[in-house]
């Protein structure tokens, strides 16, 4: 984020990794990167550094935001120990943890500090850069094959859209007499009206994949969710993978689908050859789509409800228009 929590200084960022980890006297300063997680790089007087992120946890219930995201980084952690070494886990707690509480809803997890270049999600991957990823989806996705993901909490993939009531009750409201308030409310509400049926087709032709597919029960794999180039590292060792926080089992596609659409449909080719595992056209349709619509109800739960422009939501604001247009010019969308 490129904005950080006011009610989060470096101080208190610094000393719950010194307590939390029992690690000697801290400092941490706030790094803009990123989107949805606050990062900080900590350093101790030694020399050593590491990464803490921290994460905002759901307002209607703080604790079930919290088990579920200590399970997505505990999947980390499983495939990190076994021997995946692209992975970029936390590291634990003395007493076994990789999160920890912090004041006003936040949970801090804190990694290695990893030397190398960070990708951006728009960037371009390189045809070499593609096959060691997908060398690495592959590994990644035997990992369930090989240990009990029900022994660390992971959950599955249940096709449903993150916050998806909140984005159908704000399209029921599109008519509200009062208006909607806050800087970018009214021109928040005219830009969904505009486009109001087209998120409704969308919801439905969703809906359809999802029903054509089934529960996928027999196919699910430890998936990262989101390994596109703004999540990697170049190191010298090769790419390392970052930002676990939506670690799931669930079909090979959620890992595959936007790599695929960059890609016109080279990884998909790759990945059978290299896995032996047939992908189905319909569930990487409903992954481009489903990830489309999340965006969506995030940007609109954000911009609705907030009081102040700010770096972070001009940027939403940019990143909700142009999630609108890709939402209605996708292949397989509905017009």
């Amino acid at each position: 984020m490129q904005s950080r929590p006011r009610d989060l200084s470096d101080a208190v960022v610094a000393a719950a990794v010194s307590d939390g980890w029992k690690l000697p006297q801290t400092t941490a300063r706030y790094q803009p990167v990123g989107y949805g997680s606050h990062h900080w790089l900590v350093e101790d007087t030694a020399g050593g550094r590491w990464f803490a992120s921290v994460d905002e946890l759901a307002e209607d219930d703080p604790e079930a935001s919290f088990d579920r995201l200590g399970a997505a980084l505990a999947v980390a952690v499983t495939a990190r120990d076994t021997n995946l070494s692209f992975v970029v886990a936390p590291l634990r707690t003395p007493d076994g943890a990789v999160l920890r509480r912090l004041p006003k809803r936040y949970a801090l997890a804190l990694y290695p500090y990893v030397t190398g270049q960070s990708g951006r999600f728009h960037d371009t991957l390189t045809s070499a850069d593609g096959v060691e990823l997908i060398g690495m989806l592959c590994s990644l996705h035997s990992v369930a094959q090989a240990v009990s993901m029900a022994s660390v909490g992971v959950r599955a993939e249940t096709f449903a859209i993150p916050d998806r009531d909140r984005l159908e009750i704000a399209l029921a409201d599109l008519d509200a007499v009062d208006g909607w308030p806050g800087p970018y409310g009214e021109r928040l509400r005219s830009l969904l009206a505009r486009h109001a049926d087209d998120v409704h087709r969308t919801f439905r032709e969703h809906d359809r994949l999802v029903a054509h597919a089934g529960p996928q029960e027999d196919r699910l794999v430890l998936t990262h969710g989101e390994p596109h180039p703004g999540n990697l590292i170049r190191t010298p060792e090769g790419l390392a993978l970052v930002d676990w926080g939506t670690a799931l089992l669930a079909p090979p596609e959620r890992d595959l689908w936007m790599l695929d659409a960059r890609t016109g449909g080279q990884t998909s080719a790759e990945y059978v050859i290299r896995s032996g595992c047939t992908l189905n056209p319909r569930l990487l349709s409903r992954y481009q789509l489903a990830w489309s619509l999340a965006d969506l109800a995030i940007f609109v739960e954000l911009l609705r409800y907030t009081g102040e422009e700010t770096a972070d939501t001009a940027w939403s604001w940019d990143a909700l228009q142009r999630t609108l247009h890709d939402l209605v010019t996708v292949p397989g969308t509905p017009r």
